[in-house]
């Protein structure tokens, strides 16, 4: 995690540093370079998750109030990862791309290291889930309900929460519908814009499908999740 070797165009090249912070200094640097034309920039961080090494000035402030262990640096990495999308931001705001950029922050499933194992517990560094049952690898909604975030201040009005179920496969539909691209005749998707929900219209009611398999021999039903806005069945017997 710190002063690492990456993969940069193909060559192998040991750099300085925190791995996040060195992410958004690409990033950031990428922005600046392409800032006269479109462009897309996608950075997919290997935090928070284990290992969980961060600078102790990160970490230190929870650990002195009481936070145990690994937990302190998973909070530190958080509010490093926090600083870093702060100076993105910034640079777009200073670069007077904002208006004209969608920001999307999304993870990838539920919290690994953020809440203790099982439903619940006395600690009060239990951590925080949202209420929601599971964690990371599970088939309950802590396992795989993630937060999404989209900022376009051009287009799309701040402070908005929508409840509809809705998931990755959406992404794609969404930002061709907002980028005003038509998707080839033959393309065949399974996702839908979330525009319509976004200008704060109602959707028919779907049926998404979610399961972990992580086996040689996939099993029918294993720790999947059949759900639709009001319910959940679990692995074909749980609702």
């Amino acid at each position: 995690y710190f002063d690492d070797t990456y993969w940069l165009n193909g060559v192998t090249k040991e750099y300085t540093g925190y791995c996040t912070d060195r992410f958004f200094d690409w990033g950031i640097d990428f922005v600046t370079r392409h800032k006269d034309e479109p462009f897309f920039l996608y950075i997919a961080t290997n935090v928070p998750h284990g290992p969980y090494f961060v600078d102790e000035k990160y970490s230190d402030p929870y650990r002195e109030k009481g936070v145990p262990g690994s937990m302190a640096n998973f909070y530190g990495m958080l509010e490093n990862f926090d600083e870093n999308m702060g100076r993105l931001v910034a640079k777009l705001d200073e670069l007077e791309l904002a208006d004209d950029t969608i920001l999307i922050f999304t993870t990838d499933n539920g919290t690994a290291a953020g809440v203790a194992r099982g439903r619940g517990g006395n600690d009060k560094w239990n951590g925080f889930n949202a209420g929601m049952r599971g964690q990371k690898g599970s088939e309950y909604d802590g396992g795989h309900r993630v937060p999404f975030f989209i900022r376009w201040p051009k287009r799309i009005k701040a402070g908005k929460d929508i409840d509809a179920l809705t998931a990755h496969i959406d992404v794609l539909p969404t930002l061709v519908s907002l980028c005003g691209i038509a998707l080839p005749e033959e393309a065949d998707i399974d996702g839908k814009s979330l525009v319509p929900l976004i200008d704060g219209k109602a959707w028919k009611e779907r049926t998404l499908v979610v399961h972990s398999q992580r086996i040689e021999q996939p099993e029918k039903w294993r720790k999947s999740a059949v759900m639709t806005d009001r319910w959940r069945l679990e692995n074909g017997k749980e609702i």
